[in-house]
């Protein structure tokens, strides 16, 4: 059984009385008041939630999301929110949070593909409008809000020390460079965009990134932004994304890696051609999808630090393994199951979850940064909801493409990240690029097969119980412990992204495949795309869509058969890992003292962080321990464990929400082992 003790000493507020913020109802609101509103909430929302945004930015194929989260902010957060209309009164409520405004020019336009259609100034006058507290707007909107302008504005760098530097605060001035008559609209936006590589970039956070629409977690967390993207939305060829797109993508994945020499930094928005993730993988990074709106509300929404425990965990030693055949089925709130975060398709609210065993695919990464959230799904899941990581614990990462230097703290954060939400099984698939075979890209040589031996070798460092892929280099439903970590494969079955348009098909083809094989089996019978009830009568549902009704009315079926139906049970990943593994041979995934034989301090995490992160470390036997904190000049800050502990593997919340932004040290004494490791605060 696994052990993992976590000590928490800086617990959050519980919001035992009526937490009051602001909710913006921007259901009728023109894109230019969206665009404030978004700005303004990423303002407001870096130390505390005080702005909800509903129906600013909608998700891809749901419109509930903002709707649910806020009942349930309501319900469960003890939230009372003030309604708001109008951007004027939203303004005027957090007017004290603004210095100014950022002019642009509303008739600038520029789209990556057909039916795009983006304000590119506005993007670009609220980036720059995060960076210095100010608002996007025309130079009439700011007039009538009663916004100074100003013709320069000082940008100040609140990461690493960058220089200070003035740089124009009316983009729609004629003379920037990037209003140029003669260029076209496509390169006026990447003039500015260099503009801002060399000008904002520097003074940007730099470990994150975001690609595509801009969005309140954009300005929250000071991200450089680009709205990048090839010119086929639907097409995975590299050819799709042009050259000069290419080289500047290139240019600041190349910045972030030397900004994070030994460190995987994280890329957010949206990416097309998809398989170009696997580029970023190249230079360090993890991407997560996030076109969604409220993230700087969820991120800044504090909760009482709690372990993640949850219905669905699993005693292996207590599981019988019987002669069934086990099947799986993992889908996600969206698209895939790097793909989410909360009601991205409405599956979690069905009234139908938790009749059948789901593996929900999540992104743990995410999780962490908005532990209300983790939350929420931790403690509403039943047994029957099990979860997984997709499509590595640190985000949509491919760590068998890492380089060197970045794989010690990816295996140390992904290893964190699964035994703070208990999380022991990972999802990996790649995206398919120009076809099933290898490619060169910009001089970086992908695969839309894993390196299977390096995949192993980077489960097993983060003691992964179990790791599907998805690869026709491997036979299908079928267990691989020869490349290191236990890899379960699945492929060219009609298990990916099946068809489930006719459930009654469905059924025959698992089980027809169930038919030949020898019990105790183990299948995973589907990797779907989990939608919401009421689905059915919408235009946009595809052959691969099931809501939890219609999984529950398919595997009713599948029980009903004659032959097979007695003998099937349909498990989560937890269950089917565990029993998996008995039927092989392998012991319980185990963080016992035992097998502790070393003293370890782990890289915090996050890193950097605001306000709180987490410090590991774990000890052989038993040992009196200092873990303390110090600034760069070696001043004691805070002391944070000072006593005898027994062989194991501890986690000690550590909040620095009364310091100043920096370097700090955390130093960690056991017994004769001492080690100390950096860490970073950024506000």
């Amino acid at each position: 059984m696994k052990k993992a003790i976590f000590i928490f000493l800086f617990l959050f507020s519980s919001h035992i009385y009526p937490y009051k913020a602001v909710l913006y109802d921007g259901s009728r609101a023109q894109a230019w008041e969206k665009l404030i509103a978004k700005t303004l909430a990423g303002i407001v929302n870096r130390d505390s939630s005080r702005l909800y945004l509903l129906n600013v930015y909608e998700t891809w194929n749901y419109s509930g999301t903002d709707e649910n989260w806020a009942e349930i902010y309501r319900t469960r957060g003890n939230v009372t929110f003030d309604t708001l209309k109008s951007v004027s009164a939203l303004i005027d409520r957090f007017r004290p949070f603004i210095k100014g405004g950022i002019s642009y020019d509303a008739n600038r336009y520029y789209s990556n593909f057909q039916y795009q259609n983006l304000q590119w100034q506005g993007e670009y006058a609220a980036l720059l409008g995060g960076l210095t507290d100010r608002l996007p707007v025309t130079q009439t909107q700011a007039l009538a809000f009663n916004l100074g302008l100003n013709d320069t504005v000082l940008v100040k760098d609140s990461f690493d020390n960058d220089p200070d530097i003035y740089v124009t605060g009316r983009l729609e001035n004629t003379i920037n460079p990037w209003n140029s008559s003669i260029l076209s609209e496509e390169q006026k936006y990447l003039n500015i965009v260099s503009w801002g590589i060399k000008n904002l970039l520097p003074r940007c956070n730099p470990s994150k990134l975001y690609i595509r629409e801009i969005t309140d977690y954009t300005i929250q967390k000071k991200m450089f932004q680009v709205n990048l993207a090839g010119t086929d939305p639907y097409s995975a060829k590299f050819e799709t994304l042009p050259d000069r797109r290419a080289e500047i993508l290139e240019q600041i994945l190349t910045y972030l890696h030397s900004k994070n020499p030994q460190t995987v930094f994280h890329i957010y928005g949206w990416m097309t051609p998809e398989p170009v993730i696997q580029w970023f993988a190249f230079f360090g990074a993890s991407f997560h999808e996030t076109l969604l709106s409220n993230m700087s509300w969820h991120s800044s929404f504090r909760v009482a630090q709690t372990e993640y425990k949850r219905a669905s965990l699993v005693n292996p030693d207590t599981l019988r393994l019987s002669d069934k055949y086990y099947l799986l089925f993992i889908g996600t709130e969206g698209d895939a199951g790097n793909w989410n975060f909360g009601f991205q398709s409405g599956a979690w609210l069905s009234s139908d979850r938790g009749k059948v065993p789901v593996g929900w695919g999540w992104n743990l990464e995410l999780m962490n940064e908005c532990p209300f959230v983790a939350s929420y799904y931790s403690e509403t899941a039943t047994a029957n909801d099990g979860f997984i990581s997709v499509t590595s614990p640190m985000g949509y990462a491919y760590p068998d493409l890492f380089p060197q230097e970045v794989w010690k703290t990816a295996v140390d954060s992904a290893a964190f990240l699964m035994n703070k939400f208990n999380v022991n099984n990972v999802y990996a698939y790649k995206h398919y690029a120009n076809g099933a075979y290898t490619y060169s890209y910009r001089g970086k040589m992908l695969d839309n097969s894993f390196d299977f031996y390096r995949l192993g070798e980077y489960e097993r460092a983060i003691n992964a119980g179990l790791t599907f892929v998805f690869d026709p280099k491997l036979s299908t439903q079928t267990p691989y412990l020869n490349f290191g970590g236990l890899l379960f494969n699945h492929s060219d079955d009609g298990t990916f992204y099946g068809d489930v348009s006719s459930l009654g098909a469905a059924a025959s083809r698992i089980l027809n495949a169930l038919k030949t094989k020898t019990k105790p089996c183990f299948m995973l019978a589907g990797y779907q795309r989990l939608r919401q009830d009421d689905f059915v009568g919408r235009t946009d549902p595809e052959n691969a869509d099931i809501s939890v009704g219609r999984l529950l009315q398919l595997v009713n079926i599948l029980k009903s058969d004659p032959t097979t139906g007695n003998n099937i049970e349909v498990v989560t990943p937890e269950k089917f890992s565990a029993l998996l593994r008995k039927k092989l041979g392998m012991s319980g995934l185990d963080l016992s003292a035992a097998q502790m034989k070393e003293y370890k301090l782990l890289q915090n995490y996050p890193n950097p962080f605001n306000p709180t992160t987490m410090i590991t470390f774990q000890i052989p036997k038993e040992s009196m321990v200092e873990l303390k904190v110090f600034d760069l000049l070696g001043r004691e800050v805070l002391t944070l464990v000072r006593e005898y502990k027994p062989a194991g593997r501890y986690s000690v919340s550590f909040d620095g929400s009364r310091l100043p932004s920096g370097m700090y040290v955390y130093r960690l004494k056991a017994g004769q082992y001492t080690y100390s490791r950096k860490m970073s605060l950024i506000k």
